[in-house]
Parts: structure tokens; C-alpha cells; sequence
């Protein structure tokens, strides 16, 4: 790890300027073949699988670019801000939790489990732990999660109840974490992703803390969904207030009421995310703008692999543009 953020930052706004543009995502869909495509990509940075290589093209492609960002990050964030890069990393290791844990509750070999990368932890270390109840490699709130577990599903679990204890417990630690950036980015996804559970009558204990709307206030939310979708409105944002995450939740439930689909707010959700993201890339005195790029980085292979999946299967290219600029922004 780096000694001297400014250095970093330096490092970084050169390194910045590899990141794929929009415009070559849109060249990238309109490629007249698979082949095309995948020499564009080598030709940006992305390296092609050595002959004989074992694995789907695509995720080894983008496997490599990001074990090389990754690596990347971890060089560039001084140690006193090594929390802010692992707790982004840790999502992967969220996943990972999840499925071995479930596996274990349902009584399957957990050895053969394929977990997702990108995790901070490795991953047969996991696997041992979770088999034997051992969670002193997460953090103290996943800790304390998983143990409480251990007790209450001892007799049966609810595989929903599960994943709603551990995810609150991630939001816990995440929006822990002294870094303003940080909980910025997690309390703005609690609120997205509290606002989507309502609509889908999930229960109170899949609410996420650390967003800016209460229990009670989620509570009234979907009370107020059964009788006066004005009224739910208002209780998201009210006229008088200047919260711009709040502008834009209520500007993605109005979407959704037009609509009938959540899938307003999850695009919603996404594109304000990447927007935090962006906006403090300018900064020198932070350690967001390298979490902004490891975020950038990671969106940009979701659009590769959707890119690539979709040539490979001959989906049309107006098809590919029109979803890859949702997901990327």
C-alpha cells in the first residue's frame, strides 16, 4: 500500500484515462461480429486468453482486468485507508457468505461451491470457517451476525430471513466505516434498496439501516402504497426539502407508478450510484476517487460480459446499445 495519498491521486489521474468511454462502448456494441469485438477490446487493454487457456473467454477476459485493478487499488490506497478499499471488495465476499452459509444450513458439500471474485477474503478460508462456525476473518458485525444465526436457524431456517440478517449486517459495518464517501455510497443504497423492498411487500426485517429513511417511515410507505400513491410520494420527498437522493427516489417512484415496474428504480439506483462515484474523482485530499475507479472498472466488465454474451449469441446490436448504455450510464 502507498505512504502518500497525494502520489496516489497523481498515479491515478493517468491511469484514469484507460477506463473505457461511453463512446467506445458504443463502437464496441456496433462491432460486426463477436471476433471483431473481441479484437477491439485487446486492442484497449483487455488481454486476450492464452491458447489452451481452460475457462469461458469472456470471464477470463474480464477476470484479468480485474485481478490487475485490484491489484492496482490495493497499491494505491495508503493503509490508513484500507478500510475504504475493502469494504467495497467485501461485496463479493457478502455473496460468498450467503451461499456457503445456506449450503451449510441445507446440508451440501460446500468444497465444490463456485464463489464469486473479487473478495477480500480468500476463499477456501471462508469455506473452512463457515463449515466450522468459524467467522473471526470477517468483520465484527458479520461476526456477531453469523453467530446469532448459528443459535436461530439451529432448529430450521427461513433461507429469505437469512440473507435479509446478513445484508443488514454488511450495511452495519459498511455504514460504520469513518470515511464520508463511504457512507454516502451505502447509506444512498440502503434508501434505493428500502424503497424497492416496500414495493414488494417485502418484510420490515429485510430493511437495510443506514439510509436517511426510518423503520417508521418505511412502515408508513407502505401503508400509504395500499391507499394514496400521492401520499407515498410525499413521504419520500416532501416539496420543501433540498435532499438531492431524496429528489431522485421520488423522481423514480413516480417512474414507477407510471409504469408498474421497480426496474425504474433499480436503473435509478444505479445511475446515482455511478454519479457519487463520479463526482468525487476530483478529489486530492480523499481516498474516493480510487474507490470511484475500482467502481468504474467493475461496471465497465458488467458491460463487457453483457456485450460480449449478447455478440456471441447473435442478439441484435440495437438490442446490445440500448442496454449496455443502461447499465453502464
Amino acid at each position: 500500500m502507498a505512504e502518500s495519498l497525494i502520489n496516489s491521486i497523481a498515479r491515478l489521474r493517468v491511469i484514469e484515462k484507460r477506463l473505457l468511454t461511453r463512446e467506445f462502448i458504443g463502437r464496441l456494441s456496433s462491432a460486426q461480429s463477436y471476433e471483431e469485438a473481441l479484437r477491439m477490446l485487446a486492442e484497449a487493454g483487455y488481454p486476450l486468453p492464452a491458447e489452451g487457456a481452460e475457462g469461458d473467454e469472456i470471464e477470463l477476459m474480464t477476470r484479468a482486468k480485474l485481478e490487475e485493478t485490484y491489484s492496482l487499488v490495493e497499491e494505491l490506497m495508503p493503509q490508513r485507508y484500507r478500510e475504504v478499499h475493502e469494504v467495497f471488495r467485501m461485496r463479493h465476499d457478502l455473496t460468498n457468505v450467503k451461499l456457503l452459509y445456506k449450503l451449510r444450513l441445507l446440508g451440501a458439500e460446500l468444497d465444490g461451491a463456485r464463489l464469486d471474485f473479487g473478495g477480500v477474503i480468500d476463499g477456501e478460508k471462508l469455506k473452512e470457517g463457515v463449515k466450522r462456525g468459524d467467522y473471526s476473518m470477517l468483520p465484527r458485525e458479520l461476526k456477531a451476525a453469523l453467530e446469532e444465526l448459528d443459535v436461530t436457524t439451529y432448529h430450521g431456517a427461513d433461507p429469505m430471513q437469512v440473507s435479509c440478517r446478513i445484508d443488514s449486517a454488511f450495511m452495519e459495518y459498511a455504514c460504520g466505516v469513518r470515511n464520508g464517501f463511504v457512507r454516502e455510497y451505502f447509506g444512498a443504497l440502503a434508501d434505493f434498496t428500502n424503497v424497492i423492498a416496500v414495493i414488494r411487500k417485502a418484510p420490515a426485517s429485510a430493511m437495510l439501516p443506514g439510509g436517511c429513511y426510518s423503520k417508521e417511515l418505511l412502515a408508513e410507505l407502505a401503508e400509504a402504497l395500499e391507499s394514496s400513491p400521492e401520499r407515498a410520494a410525499g413521504l419520500l420527498k416532501s416539496p420543501l426539502e433540498t435532499s438531492a437522493l431524496k429528489e431522485r427516489v421520488r423522481a423514480a417512484f413516480e417512474e414507477y407508478e407510471k409504469s408498474g415496474h421497480t426496474a425504474a428504480i433499480e436503473r435509478a439506483r444505479d445511475e446515482y450510484l455511478m454519479e457519487l462515484a463520479s463526482k468525487n474523482r476530483s478529489d486530492i485530499d480523499s481516498p474516493a476517487p480510487i474507490a470511484a475507479y475500482l467502481l468504474a472498472r467493475e461496471r465497465e466488465a458488467e458491460v463487457i460480459r453483457l456485450l460480449l454474451t449478447a455478440k456471441r449469441s447473435g442478439v441484435p446490436a440495437s438490442a446490445i446499445e440500448e442496454r449496455s448504455v443502461a447499465v453502464y450510464g
